[in-house]
């Protein structure tokens, strides 16, 4: 009977392992979103702004970042913080 104390025990810290592991992720994901909350008109880096576009130039904005990409069927992800674009 003994062995079934010490795995029950093993199953239930293991269980606690994976919850705080969890927690410990999504509550960093979370903080790094609100961290980078610039406003759509600014871009950073590579990302191109609302003003260096051209009057046919497509944009769309990440809604992570709010860095405007191209609009095109080649680009799926935002080439400032990396997340999809829709």
């Amino acid at each position: 009977m003994e062995t079934w104390v010490w795995l029950l025990a093993y199953l239930l810290g293991f269980a606690l392992l994976q919850l705080y592991l969890y927690r410990y992720f999504i509550r960093s994901t979370s903080t790094e979103s609100h961290d980078r909350t610039t406003p759509l008109s600014e871009g950073r880096g590579r990302s191109i702004s609302a003003a260096d576009a051209g009057p046919d130039e497509d944009l769309v904005a990440c809604e992570s970042c709010g860095a405007y990409n191209e609009n095109h069927p080649m680009y799926s992800f935002c080439r400032e913080c990396g997340a999809r674009l829709s």
